[in-house]
């Protein structure tokens, strides 16, 4: 009896705390970086990131008045994301040579987090092409900050290969700053380069990449995030890869969860691997071959 009690005063302690955080955030005009915003998602990002009971996450995650919740919350989780990238690629661009920009970048809040999680997924890529490494790369949903797609130039390229990312995302600012911050760093238009596009409706051509990732941000919703996958798959090579970021238990309330079991295979996709961190690692990822 007390063992249950205690489960459930953790399940009302979390559905605090969560509720908590998001009404502050919901009445805060502009997410920009300041100190109450930052306070408020690592709270947030603390709570969520622990780990829980399955039960407990469970309960957690049907509570009705958290279920009604989880969608705006991530919407202000992507509005804060975005927000937090761009003030981190002004401030780089502000610094005055390129050794003071790269320093720079090694000071942004999350930059630990994505040279881990995206060394995680070029290995299981690479697990899953038998050692043969990927040339060309398109990153959706790239944002004002392309961590993803540095990660993966300084994970990949060498003086024998060159390996090229293709950045998309929908809004051209986050285009024309992120494209002017590697400029700034020192990329070359033959390592990296950007492009307009929304993943939800506009079509492109994916078939010369060997590697396609699907930010996490991309798609909120699980009709959009369907609609995103479907899309792309469509223009992609039998053989090529999809990463698909994803997360699991309460992270995703951060970020959207994607079940690869669910239709996957009618889009014409192959599971191959999935990872949940429990580290401080945040996302979680699978690898899907398209197979036609």
């Amino acid at each position: 009896m007390m063992q249950v009690q205690s489960q459930e005063d953790c399940v009302d302690c979390l559905v605090a705390e969560i509720l908590a955080c998001y009404l502050q955030l919901s009445k805060i005009e502009t997410l920009s970086p300041s100190p109450h915003v930052n306070g408020l998602f690592d709270r947030l990002t603390e709570f969520c990131c622990q780990t829980f009971d399955e039960s407990v996450v469970d309960k957690v995650l049907t509570h009705h008045r958290i279920a009604s919740i989880a969608t705006p919350l991530r919407r202000l989780c992507s509005d804060g994301e975005y927000r937090l990238e761009a003030y981190w690629t002004e401030k780089i661009l502000r610094e005055k040579s390129r050794a003071d920009a790269s320093a720079q970048l090694l000071n942004f809040t999350y930059f630990e987090n994505y040279v881990d999680l995206t060394r995680m997924e070029i290995n299981a890529v690479t697990s899953m092409t038998r050692g043969l490494r990927p040339k060309q790369f398109a990153v959706l949903g790239s944002g004002p900050l392309p961590m993803t797609s540095i990660c993966i130039l300084q994970s990949l390229r060498t003086e024998a290969q060159l390996v090229t990312v293709h950045n998309f995302d929908h809004d051209p600012q986050a285009i024309s700053m992120s494209s002017e911050l590697c400029v700034k760093l020192g990329y070359s238009r033959d390592e990296i380069d950007f492009h307009v596009l929304d993943v939800l409706s506009d079509q492109y051509d994916m078939l010369g990449f060997d590697v396609v990732y699907l930010a996490s941000l991309v798609g909120i919703t699980d009709e959009e995030k369907q609609k995103a996958i479907n899309n792309m798959v469509k223009q992609m090579r039998p053989g090529a890869l999809l990463v698909i970021r994803s997360a699991h238990s309460l992270r995703g309330l951060l970020y959207p969860v994607v079940n690869i079991t669910v239709g996957v295979t009618s889009m014409g996709l192959k599971p191959l691997v999935v990872v949940h961190p429990y580290n401080e690692i945040v996302n979680s990822f699978a690898v899907l071959k398209v197979v036609g």
